[in-house]
């Protein structure tokens, strides 16, 4: 699509009040030179233009007619400016699609109405945990049919390898004016909202995070010490995961018994230790430095991790409050009489030091149902609350409703926080 000039012709003997009726438009041969020169304004669709002190409304259709409103009446104008034309539809081709042509799964959407009215689209498309590359393309593309797709014309960035997650669009032949978006894949997100200005011809792009973010401890002192990090297997068993604050998906905390001289990481993708936190060479924490070593603590005792996935910092501090050591961790609910004796247990993460953290994989549930945690076989010591899938269970707390579905279960007997995590595996 392309920019097109729309000569102006502004009426120069406009009646003065009560010029509002068709049959009073003026001769556009009466337009004066310097009438024209006022129209000159480089006014996008539906600005206003002030002329012999009235405010006009002028609105450009597909064929390049212009109209100007005032008040009741409409009076044709042929105006100079510039003016972008706006496609009927646009459509998403990439990474979420398999860059499937002529596919309408992920069709921008104006809000309907007159696309000069309603120039600014948009969609959400799905995250697929890499690198998201992708175009826009209009209707005009999608009805070249999928032989004369890729000849089409396309919005992307106007530099090949470009990076940015706002900024300027350009549209033309694919790959030889307009180059792929790219939305890195650290950019974590569940989905990804995509909006486009047709008039101001600029672009935005949102993650949308619907589940936390998690990040797990290894090391020597986590889980059975072991420092294996091979896979989302490895959770539970030497990967321990931090856990989200209930209506804050961007916070993250642990607590748990430190040995001191015992080393450990945050890493965020089990199997992976390209993103990680290690102590550095100054004795601070450091991100994404290979050669970091592991974080130790300087005694024994019980600490507090808290990571600020916004501000990207982790902070670890002693922990003060009163702490108490289980043997075992059930899961008794209605779905099985809400007997703690024969209830489901879960398994200690901790298996060389002193254990707070529990997982039930598998977990599955039929249909929708009640359930608490309990400590050692009885209810002399439980927590419930509310809140699904994340919650702080509290003690004596009310039942935590559970939706039917599969989950790998992880509670944190310190905090309290439990977090039901749906199709891990």
């Amino acid at each position: 699509m392309k920019n097109f000039w729309i000569s102006i012709v502004l009426l120069g003997l406009l009646p003065l009040p009560g010029w509002a009726y068709a049959e009073q438009q003026s001769d556009v041969e009466n337009v004066t030179p310097n009438e024209k020169n006022v129209g000159k304004t480089g006014l996008t669709s539906k600005d206003n233009v002030s002329l012999r002190g009235r405010t006009l409304r002028w609105d450009v259709n597909m064929d390049g007619e212009v109209s100007i409103a005032d008040v009741n009446d409409v009076i044709d104008y042929i105006l100079y400016g510039s003016q972008q034309e706006i496609s009927s539809a646009y459509y998403y081709v990439g990474t979420s699609n398999d860059w499937t042509p002529c596919d309408p799964t992920y069709k921008l959407d104006n809000g309907g109405g007159d696309v000069y009215a309603n120039p600014v689209f948009t969609v959400v498309v799905p995250a697929t945990g890499e690198d998201n590359w992708f175009k826009i393309y209009s209707q005009e593309t999608m009805d070249l049919g999928t032989d004369g797709f890729w000849n089409g014309d396309f919005i992307g960035f106007a530099e090949n390898g470009a990076n940015g997650l706002s900024g300027n669009f350009v549209e033309g032949t694919n790959d030889q004016i307009a180059f792929n978006f790219k939305i890195p894949a650290d950019i974590r997100a569940d989905k990804y909202r995509l909006t486009f200005d047709m008039i101001n011809r600029t672009f935005k792009f949102e993650a949308i995070r619907e589940t936390p973010d998690l990040w797990y401890l290894v090391g020597s002192c986590i889980g059975d010490g072991s420092w294996d990090n091979n896979n989302y297997y490895s959770l539970g068993t030497s990967l321990v995961p931090l856990y989200p604050q209930p209506g804050n998906k961007d916070m993250l905390s642990y607590v748990g018994y430190f040995p001191a001289g015992k080393g450990f990481k945050l890493i965020h993708t089990p199997g992976s230790w390209d993103e990680q936190w290690g102590l550095g060479n100054d004795g601070h924490l450091v991100k994404n430095d290979g050669y970091s070593a592991g974080i130790e603590v300087a005694e024994d005792g019980y600490y507090q991790i808290t990571y600020n996935l916004n501000m990207d910092v982790v902070t670890i501090a002693k922990y003060i409050g009163v702490v108490d050591v289980f043997t075992s961790m059930g899961m008794p609910g209605a779905y099985q009489d809400w007997d703690p004796a024969t209830a489901p247990l879960m398994s200690p993460m901790g298996t060389v030091y002193e254990n707070h953290d529990w997982i039930k994989k598998k977990m599955i549930f039929g249909s929708d149902t009640e359930l608490k945690f309990t400590a050692d076989g009885s209810w002399m010591m439980n927590w419930g609350s509310e809140a699904f899938p994340v919650g702080v269970g509290i003690e004596y707390g009310p039942n935590i409703p559970i939706s039917a579905g599969t989950y790998t279960v992880v509670f944190n007997d310190i905090l309290g926080i439990y977090y039901f995590i749906e199709d891990l595996e």
